[in-house]
């Protein structure tokens, strides 16, 4: 940036913003600065890349130099952590709303303190928005609490744990980002001031509207905190605190009285409405008294979850405070709703992310936060907001290995129902995983029973895939898959049909997608930094074969066909993903090359893998309790043709000492490699001519996922599950590439047993294809 006063350049900068576009002398009027001075502020913006210079013309046909402020990579993040549940905006550095998410996921509580699911929920709006962890500049969290001038929380009524810890450094190490926190009321408040209900008003009160009343007084457009941040908490006298509130948490407490006040809303003479409302004014009405008496605002917002009911508390709290107060009248005093409703809170997190962090959001301090709104009309905005009053209700069909992915659908708004296994061991697992939950012996059964389910996760052995879900899917059930599809082209065909055939939705768990090194591949693909693909290689070395694949099922033909099935579709998947192209011709060569050999067998069906897995076992010669039938390859190499040309090859060897996988994707400008495949690993891109270079030219740290099985993707896939059904929301998996996966690999296994013949994979039907394409579309 030139030598031009920084704090010239920021404002300027902030004006431009506001504008939105303006040219110099529209900039010069609105600062009052100079011309020459405006004009070197702009070139300096553009030098840094946060304006963009346009030609333009006046009426008089002049050229006009206009210029608009650039949006850029980095995004600022907001959280409630207050309501009932978290709600999440995303925005970038002009104030432009990205993403807006508003989940069924509970906010951590003393009972249930975990961040995981905020986490998860985190990701996933970002990936909805088309941003990464690694794009977020500054997060700010709305908490109910109250918190010193040091950041450390004094007392939180939601959650005793944090009391007394520095949250912003709690928070920061926790999400990766640099975080900062404030009370949810201090921020709801700036916000209505800086674009709301109070952005007129001298001075102001943002209340809670609750029996307790909680609140904040705003003068020209800035909260008064006091000397402990504790300026407007009238509801911690005791005058005002011993009034009756209804039973239970605040969290659980709230949406019943905004249930009885919608009655009311709808019904006018509801009884139940009625009493409620009578009873939050007249608890209302003598602390907001006190607040008039002391303050004399110009108007009174009503905030909180139940803000949206302003119009009806208004009249009656007014009534309530004339006769609480002598001499009190609220002429044209306004009581009422805030004009950001529900997102007041997180506005205002996000506006004290761009207050705090200016210098790593525009490279220079002292930029003002902008005017933060949420437009329903802007198309880049995603908006998930939770219409539904149920929770997604889930049935897990096979109680096995993975049958545990399902109790991630809790993050996303949900709730195991029931479960589904033949085998009557199964049902004690099926409690300690889901709880008291009905389980059945058939999907027949399920089917046929009182139990309502909105969604289904099929984790039953690979060859009953087909079977279970096309049931599903013909009951309107929507199935989640997990890998692979099927064990054969014609049955992952038969699911595909079935699910074009009765517009049940079907989706495949391919969670690699939602897997960080993945996504940073493919995003460095998308971006161009290698070219046009050509090439990608895979090698996969599976060090945990032996005990995952050859001790049961898995190393039968008859129940996987082949472990390019139940590991290699993964890594095809990735690999067709990544190169937007799927597998048209295969050929391969494979062994059974070891355990085969291995005497030691035994039937394993009265356990299950967490009772022989160790990492003792080694060598894989000296492999104990193998499955007795073994006739799956051990090691496996693949070389496919795909659609557009790209080629492709993967390795797989279940019986090396290390376990991951490794891309390389070679393009017209470049190839990158990962090393390791989750968080400590890196990314490595060679981008110019040399001899051997180790760590390349450029290196991307591989980013930590969060909590959750597969570096964190198996939470994203379910939420992306459950999204999809209640909602239609597009999804990064995809059916035809899972069947596409599958074929391929298939493909090669039969390569493999037939001398190496190559294998030409069969398309689908146009369709069939058209269908999913659209996103499995819903029919009226």
């Amino acid at each position: 940036m030139s030598a031009i006063d920084g704090k010239l350049v920021a404002q300027c900068l902030t004006h431009l913003r506001d504008l939105e576009r303006a040219t110099i002398s529209d900039l010069a009027e609105r600062t009052g600065l100079s011309r020459p001075t405006v004009t070197a502020a702009l070139n300096a913006l553009v030098e840094s890349g946060l304006a963009v210079e346009h030609e333009a013309r006046s009426a008089a046909g002049r050229p006009a130099r206009a210029f608009s402020p650039v949006a850029g990579s980095p995004v600022i993040v907001g959280i409630d952590l207050t309501r009932s549940t978290v709600r999440i905006v995303i925005a970038d550095r002009t104030g432009r709303v990205l993403g807006r998410q508003d989940s069924e996921i509970a906010p951590p509580t003393t009972a249930q303190p975990s961040l995981a699911p905020v986490r998860a929920l985190l990701l996933q709006t970002l990936e909805r928005a088309g941003h990464r962890q690694s794009n977020v500049a500054a997060i700010g969290i709305a908490v109910a609490g109250l918190i010193d001038e040091d950041g450390i929380l004094i007392s939180a009524p939601q959650i005793t744990a944090w009391n007394g810890r520095d949250l912003a450094a709690m928070f920061t190490e926790y999400f990766g980002a640099p975080v900062v926190v404030d009370n949810d009321l201090s921020l709801a408040a700036e916000a209505e001031s800086r674009g709301g209900a109070l952005a007129d008003a001298e001075t102001g009160v943002y209340a809670l509207t609750w029996h307790h009343v909680s609140a904040r007084v705003t003068a020209s457009g800035r909260v008064l905190r006091g000397r402990r941040g504790r300026a407007g908490e009238v509801g911690l006298l005791r005058a005002f605190s011993d009034v009756e509130v209804p039973p239970g948490t605040l969290l659980e407490a709230v949406p019943k009285v905004g249930a009885e006040l919608r009655r009311l809303r709808d019904d006018p003479a509801d009884l139940s409405g009625l009493a409620a409302l009578e009873a939050l004014s007249a608890a209302m009405a003598p602390a907001l008294a006190a607040l008039i008496l002391t303050v004399d605002p110009d108007v009174i917002v009503l905030g909180g979850e139940l803000g949206e009911y302003a119009d009806l508390v208004a009249g009656p709290l007014a009534d309530g405070i004339r006769t609480a107060v002598t001499g009190i009248e609220t002429g044209p005093r306004l009581i009422r709703g805030g004009e950001l409703g529900a997102d007041a809170a997180v506005l205002g997190a996000v506006g004290l992310a761009f207050k705090n962090h200016s210098t790593r959001i525009y490279g220079m301090p002292d930029v003002p936060a902008p005017v933060i709104t949420i437009d329903p009309e802007n198309e880049k905005m995603t908006t998930d907001t939770v219409a539904e009053t149920t929770p997604f209700r889930a049935a897990v069909i096979g109680v096995g290995a993975r049958a545990g992915v399902a109790l991630h659908v809790k993050e996303a708004g949900g709730i195991v129902v029931a479960a589904v296994d033949p085998d009557e061991r199964t049902h004690a697992r099926a409690a300690r995983l889901f709880g008291d939950v009905p389980v059945f012996s058939s999907v027949k059964e399920l089917l046929a029973s009182d139990v309502a389910v909105d969604g289904a996760f099929v984790t039953t052995p690979d060859h009953t895939h087909a079977e279970v879900a096309v049931e599903l899917l013909e009951a309107g059930v929507a199935a989640y898959i997990e890998k692979p599809l099927a064990v054969s082209i014609e049955d992952a065909d038969r699911i595909l049909e079935a699910g074009h055939r009765t517009g049940t939705k079907v989706y495949v768990g391919h969670n690699m997608r939602h897997m960080q090194v993945v996504r940073m591949m493919k995003d460095i693909v998308d971006r161009g930094e290698i070219g046009e693909v050509k090439a990608i290689w895979c090698r996969h070395f599976v060090g945990h074969g032996g005990d995952y694949y050859f001790k049961d099922w898995h190393a039968e033909r008859d129940k996987a066909m082949s472990l390019l099935l139940q590991k290699g579709a993964h890594d095809i998947d990735v690999m067709h993903w990544i190169a937007g192209t799927s597998t048209r011709s295969v050929v391969g060569v494979g062994d059974l090359a070891v355990y085969g050999d291995v005497e030691s067998r035994r039937d394993n069906s009265d356990r299950r893998m967490g009772d022989w897995f160790s990492m003792q076992n080694w060598p894989p010669s000296a492999q104990q309790d193998l499955n007795p039938v073994i006739d799956v390859e051990d090691i496996s190499m693949i070389m496919m043709r795909t659609d557009s040309g790209v080629l492709m090859s993967y390795q797989q060897c279940h019986f090396t000492p290390d376990y991951w996988r490794n891309y390389t994707v070679i393009g017209t400008e470049g190839r990158i490699e990962n090393f390791d495949d989750d968080a400590g690993g890196e990314i490595r891109l060679w981008n110019a001519r040399s001899d051997y270079l180790e760590k390349g030219h450029v290196r991307y740290p591989i980013e930590d996922g969060g909590a959750g099985g597969h570096g964190g993707a198996d939470p994203l896939t379910v939420a992306e599950f459950v999204e999809f059904v209640r909602r239609g929301t597009p999804t990064d998996t995809s059916p035809v590439a899972a069947r596409d996966a599958v074929a391929a690999g298939i493909g090669g296994a039969l390569s493999i047993r037939s001398e190496s013949r190559p294998f030409e994979i069969p398309r689908l039907a146009d369709e069939v294809l058209d269908y999913y394409a659209a996103h499995q579309p819903t029919r009226r």
